[in-house]
């Protein structure tokens, strides 16, 4: 990305397991599997990293929002520190034309179109709340927080499962570069049902417990929201924002294998991360650490050290994933990812779930490993001086 035309982040805004805000995210990571239990809104004995409860009255002053399904509610309160954190909180009742949304997201409304289906098998079309009809469309979330706090700008929805942060900030480029934008929400929220948390289970992609209690291979399914403010550098320097650090490169890949069954060489996320190095005039020996895509399961850890030993060679950088501290949050997990990079290139020091350590973190290499072939990498770099 040239001088022109880099882009910087000014605002972060989380909700997750952690509770909230991006030191909680931070404090959550251990060196280990976390103590994961079962979801408490439902029984089905799997483990989950359940994001904790959120009081939108004290937040929002609102409490219209706490009835809406929690994915709105995890984008809204996300939103809401992103913003507050950018200085760009608007007043009540005004609308900015200049503020675009790009949503990713991976279950989307699952909670709410569940409860639909329920509500038919038990009482018939009657039983089906109205309110809820509404939120089971994939842009509900944006759509509320555009609502809620005026934002005018375009809206783009994009479902891509565990790659849906790193196309959101895809599209967000592309976005920021179209006249009379002046800032970009890239937003990911997720929010777990059991009736997903059963399928993934079923497809042996989520983990479970086995006969002494311990996790078996797969993802721990998670849920939240991250919200990131984008904005071109020189309007944020003009503004006299603070800038957290720089989106320097994304790039996305897929390696058009076969449904389920991913390469093994990894030569899709091989792809996205040249990609994400060429867009950022970026060479690899300039990462200093690698925030990994994969979910914990066999063929994803396995594809994704291939893919980096392809790129990076026999001395890669320091590498680790927040998921195995705070789940996999669908959607949302590439932005948390992403959100962690920035948090330690501001610390300058390594996450605890970050193997190695470095004496130096100014620009780190964030993957993500979708569905059927999808793959992602996002290059975060300190701010210039």
């Amino acid at each position: 990305m040239t001088t022109d035309n880099r882009i910087a982040i000014t605002g972060l805004g989380l909700v997750g397991p952690w509770g909230t805000g991006l030191d909680g995210l931070w404090d959550a990571q251990t060196d280990g599997d976390a103590d994961f239990t079962p979801c408490s809104r439902y029984d089905n004995g799997l483990p989950a990293a359940e994001a904790q409860k959120l009081d939108l009255r004290r937040m929002l002053k609102s409490g219209q929002l706490s009835r809406a399904p929690l994915v709105s509610q995890y984008a809204v309160a996300a939103t809401h520190l992103a913003v507050t954190q950018a200085n760009m909180l608007p007043e009540r009742g005004s609308k900015n034309g200049g503020v675009g949304i790009v949503f990713g997201t991976s279950n989307g409304p699952g909670a709410a179109t569940q409860q639909i289906y329920d509500d038919l098998i038990d009482t018939g079309p009657t039983g089906v709340k109205p309110r809820v009809f509404q939120e089971s469309v994939f842009n509900a979330p944006a759509s509320l927080v555009s609502i809620h706090f005026g934002f005018a700008g375009p809206i783009q929805v994009v479902p891509a499962a565990g790659c849906s942060g790193t196309a959101v900030l895809y599209q967000a480029q592309m976005m920021l570069a179209q006249p009379g934008i002046e800032a970009v929400i890239a937003l990911c929220s997720d929010e777990m049902c059991d009736a997903i948390q059963k399928g993934l289970r079923d497809l042996k992609w989520h983990a479970d417990y086995d006969g002494q209690g311990s996790l078996t291979d797969g993802a721990v399914a998670g849920e939240g929201a991250v919200a990131m403010i984008l904005e071109r550098a020189s309007h944020a320097e003009a503004r006299g924002a603070e800038v957290l650090a720089e989106l320097a490169g994304v790039g996305l890949a897929n390696d058009a294998a076969a449904l389920g069954r991913p390469a093994k060489d990894g030569r899709g996320l091989v792809a996205a991360m040249e990609t994400a190095l060429e867009d950022a005039q970026a060479q690899a020996d300039t990462v200093d650490m690698i925030l990994t895509g994969s979910a914990a399961t066999k063929i994803e850890d396995q594809l994704e050290s291939a893919a980096i030993t392809t790129v990076f060679g026999a001395q890669s950088p320091a590498q680790g994933s927040s998921k195995r501290s705070t789940g996999f949050a669908m959607g949302t997990a590439a932005l948390v990812e992403i959100a962690l990079a920035v948090a330690a290139i501001n610390r300058n020091a390594t996450p605890a779930s970050v193997a190695g350590d470095t004496p130096k973190i100014d620009a780190v290499l964030c993957n993500a490993i979708g569905l059927n072939g999808q793959f992602g990498a996002t290059l975060i770099k300190g701010a210039a001086a």
